[in-house]
């Protein structure tokens, strides 16, 4: 007798288990307009795991099978948060955020003193003591009117084994476990000499090891701060914003952007920016080859945190850059394009006493990620990544 494999899927639960691990799919959607809704974050907080949704709301999470019993719970900033068992998720594993309610800000005080002293509360609410985060990288350039024309994915390990008591220990460190990455190279040359030699060693940095630069000191007073009217929840917590901008055009790579914070702890859950017009000329500009002109168009990213184990831990970090792409002498082409640089964290736990980088193992460039073939599934095994969208499968054919 044959079976229709399609209708395996729909009888029979859609936790699959392999190798020790579980693993459980489907789609985040609004609960009202049954959109998808990017960069949910799925998480196994008293076992430090975690996922999150792609920007279509699709998602993919891998955990111990020993931690079925465990509670994941969904969440996003301005939604009410989902749990559920693990071993309870079905073979729809459509999981709908209903709209949290936004209720009026009583949160009073100086706000820069409250950013200085959510920033000198780190120390409390993050961890302090040696831990390590395995996560997922993915590094793309999307040009107009072509698609994708370069991604580039990876699996890191970053040891931050800075602690109170050892400040002369190396604060962070990471490894490249597994790699790969796709190039139209007929089209990438344009744009050679755009992009980052290390970009994971900046979307990586994490509150207990790094303050923003923008935040630190010597610049925090460079930016003007307002409470919010407004607030919302993450997860259980009520959270509240301060929004941040320049004092005046000439402060470098300036911004305007949100901080939000957790109403009780004043633990910061999240910052978000976009730069200023004056801001983005200092980040991006000239010519990046004798021949190509470069104008930035936009600069904007975010960092999101998660609570695991007590502590909050760097979850999420992405930036995102548009440019445009002239050849200053034959104006044979001119284009726009946007690279994409992004970390997910997948485990946030705590470090024993001995590194697993060895010396002459830390990641220093992505540069050399491994050429990558068919964008199959089973190549990540039962690490977390982010399922990658129709648009961007389409530059495994155009290598």
């Amino acid at each position: 007798m044959k079976f229709n494999s399609f209708l395996i899927l729909l009888l029979f639960p859609s936790i699959v288990f392999c190798q020790g691990y579980a693993s459980i799919s489907g789609k985040v959607v609004d609960k009202n307009t049954q959109k998808g809704i990017p960069h949910a974050y799925l998480s196994i907080p008293s076992k430090g795991f975690s996922s999150e949704t792609n920007t279509l709301g699709e998602f993919k999470f891998f955990f111990p099978k020993i931690d079925l019993d465990s509670t994941v719970i969904v969440s996003v900033i301005g939604y009410k948060s989902f749990s559920k068992k693990a071993s309870a998720f079905d073979s729809s594993s459509v999981v709908e955020l209903e709209p949290a309610e936004q209720l009026a800000s009583v949160q009073g005080g100086d706000p820069k003193t409250i950013i200085k002293e959510a920033l000198a509360n780190v120390k409390k609410t993050f961890p302090v003591y040696a831990n390590y985060q395995l996560g997922y990288y993915l590094e793309t350039v999307e040009m107009d009117k072509l698609g994708f024309v370069k991604v580039k994915e990876g699996i890191i390990r970053i040891e931050r084994t800075h602690t109170q008591k050892n400040v002369d220990i190396e604060p962070e460190k990471m490894k490249l476990l597994k790699s790969r990455k796709y190039e139209w190279t007929g089209q990438t040359a344009k744009l050679n000499g755009w992009g980052f030699g290390n970009g994971a060693a900046i979307v990586t940095r994490s509150l207990e090891t790094s303050v923003p630069d923008y935040l630190d000191r010597g610049s925090i007073n460079d930016y003007d701060f307002k409470i919010d009217s407004l607030m919302t929840y993450f997860g259980d917590s009520l959270v509240y914003s301060i929004s941040f901008k320049p004092v005046g055009k000439k402060v470098k790579a300036g911004r305007n952007g949100k901080i939000y914070l957790t109403q009780n702890s004043q633990s910061i859950v999240r910052i978000e920016y976009e730069m200023t017009p004056e801001g983005i000329k200092s980040v991006i500009k000239g010519n990046i080859t004798d021949n190509t002109k470069i104008e930035g168009r936009s600069v904007k990213g975010y960092n999101q945190y998660l609570p695991m184990n007590g502590l909050w831990r760097l979850q999420d970090t992405k930036l995102i850059f548009d440019a445009k792409f002239e050849d200053k002498l034959e104006k044979k082409f001119a284009t726009e394009a946007t690279m994409t640089v992004q970390f997910m964290a997948n485990e946030s736990l705590r470090m024993g006493n001995r590194s697993a980088i060895q010396l002459g193992e830390e990641l220093l460039t992505t540069e050399n990620f491994a050429r990558g073939g068919k964008f199959e599934e089973s190549f990540w095994g039962t690490s977390n990544y982010l399922i990658p969208t129709p648009a961007m499968l389409k530059i495994a054919d155009k290598r």
